[in-house]
């Protein structure tokens, strides 16, 4: 279920965090609210806040700092890695809005 490799893709995240000294200075102080609407299901959203993301919620929330559109086909394939980013981007599968260069940057060590 794709609430489920969301729930363990935010875990791997903050291990990562909590053991790559890099990526702790990559995130250190920031805060941001990201919405996942997916198109033909449920929305999620989360927090990247204190160095670490979570814990992931259901629903839409207002104002995110990341708001992530796709459809829960090609999240899956994002999760499982069988497409890129940067594929669904083009083909018009995936759209980031409210994003800037350094958060994509963050955003892709998490997918």
């Amino acid at each position: 279920m794709l609430e489920d490799e969301l729930k363990r893709a935010i875990e791997t995240f903050n291990q990562r965090v909590r053991t790559d000294p890099k990526l702790q200075a990559e995130v250190r102080g920031k805060v941001r609210k990201v919405l996942l609407e997916l198109t033909d299901s449920e929305s999620f959203n989360f927090t990247l806040k204190d160095e670490s993301l979570g814990p992931l919620g259901r629903g839409k929330i207002g104002d995110p700092d990341i708001h992530i559109t796709t459809d829960s086909v090609t999240m899956t394939a994002l999760m499982k890695r069988e497409m890129g980013p940067m594929k669904a981007l083009v083909t018009k599968r995936l759209k980031l809005t409210k994003i800037s260069m350094e958060d994509l940057s963050t955003l892709r060590k998490l997918f």
